[in-house]
Formats: structure tokens, C-alpha cells, sequence
């Protein structure tokens, strides 16, 4: 497993970014940041937030070297699921009907497959208007 160090040097790297311009973005003396570089320093909680936020990456992988796992042991179906929730949020879908469960208390068996029925005949409008704009 790769070192905190190690991890911290190589995303800095990506970045562009000297040691200088970390300590400094950091409110450190120049020479601050390559102690964590080194670990001879260990940097706060505090500072390690800020390094995640600069490097763009979560505090487990920053910290551990790997992204946090809540359960490996997932169903194929809550795998999707996660998956659609993702994509949702990427595309700034906050606020879908899917993510209100109190809601679908009150529907039936027919009641879904409609929504099921209206999901397919949009995603046949889509496919149709992708295939126009390809030829």
C-alpha cells in the first residue's frame, strides 16, 4: 500500500502545483507541506480536509489509499440502484420521484407499471431522436 506521503507528493504532482505553492495555499511557511511529503509532520484534520478539497479526492483515499466500502456484499439490483443515484446527481437530479419512497406507499401494481410504461416510450423518443442526429 502506498504511503500518505507518497500520496500526497503524487496528487500534487497532477495538480501542477511545488511544494511552496501547497504550503502556501495551505497558510503554511514554505517548508511545511514537504514535511508532510516526507512524513516527518503529520498535518492536522483540519489540514488534511483542506488537501482533500484541493486535490479533489475523498478523505479515505487521502488518508487510507483506497475509497470507502459501506457494504462489498451488495445486491447486482442495490448495486444498480447506487448506480442510477449517482447519475442522478451528477446530472443534478435532486429532487426525482424515485428518491421519495412515502410516495410510492400510495401506488398500485398498475400505477407502476404505467411509470414503468412511460420510462420505455421516453426512452424510445430519445433512442429515435439520437439515431436523426447521427444520420
Amino acid at each position: 500500500m502506498d504511503s500518505f506521503g507518497w500520496r500526497l507528493e503524487n496528487l500534487r504532482e497532477k495538480k501542477g502545483y511545488t511544494k511552496k505553492e501547497m504550503s502556501l495555499r495551505l497558510g503554511f511557511t514554505e517548508n511545511v507541506y514537504g514535511q508532510y511529503e516526507r512524513e516527518v509532520r503529520r498535518p492536522s484534520l483540519e489540514t488534511i480536509t483542506k488537501l482533500a478539497e484541493i486535490f479533489n479526492v475523498s478523505l479515505d483515499y487521502l488518508i487510507r489509499g483506497e475509497e470507502y466500502r459501506q457494504n462489498t456484499n451488495s445486491t447486482q439490483k442495490e448495486q444498480e440502484l447506487l448506480e442510477i443515484v449517482s447519475f442522478c446527481k451528477e446530472k443534478g437530479i435532486d429532487d426525482l420521484c424515485i428518491f421519495q419512497p412515502k410516495k410510492w406507499v400510495i401506488l398500485s401494481k398498475e400505477d407502476i407499471k404505467e411509470i414503468n410504461d412511460h420510462f420505455e416510450w421516453v426512452v424510445q423518443k430519445a433512442e429515435v431522436r439520437s439515431k436523426e442526429v447521427l444520420d
